[in-house]
């Protein structure tokens, strides 16, 4: 009697270790690349939560001089700023801490500059910080050219 061999169908295991490397390669590349992009999408968040918190700190100092007020700004700027409207001292998106300090002069009531901190995944970002001087000057680190892109 003889016998017919049923021809199987389906992958070898070679056949899938192979689709499984190949896959794993692909993640390996994709996946860093991927998150990196995401990142730089949010940069926009912080980038407008400076320039606000930059228009509001001008008025502020503005105020300050019109008006000869001492100078009551504090590191704490949700308090000093809130009549202008801003009422957090975290970027709209949640991925920047914004504080406000003395500029070149020393005096927050002649220059000041804002800066922007990534937070939670964003603090892995390549530019982990935006800066704005009352001057217009715009900075970040690692430098403006990566950051602002200009």
């Amino acid at each position: 009697m003889h016998m017919d061999r049923i021809k199987q169908r389906g992958f070898t295991l070679i056949e899938l270790m192979v689709t499984v490397a190949i896959m794993a390669i692909l993640s390996a590349v994709a996946f860093p690349l991927y998150d990196a992009q995401s990142r730089k999408g949010k940069r926009p968040d912080g980038i407008a939560a400076l320039e606000k918190v930059a228009q509001a700190e001008q008025k502020f100092v503005s105020d300050l001089i019109d008006r000869q007020l001492p100078a009551t700004f504090t590191t704490s700027i949700a308090a000093d700023l809130a009549r202008y409207g801003i009422t957090s001292v975290v970027s709209p998106g949640g991925y920047y801490d914004i504080t406000v300090a003395a500029g070149d002069t020393g005096s927050i009531t002649t220059s000041f500059v804002v800066k922007a901190t990534g937070i939670g995944g964003q603090a892995s970002d390549d530019c982990k910080v935006f800066m704005l001087y009352s001057s217009g000057k715009r900075d970040g680190t690692p430098n403006r050219q990566t950051c602002w892109g200009k």
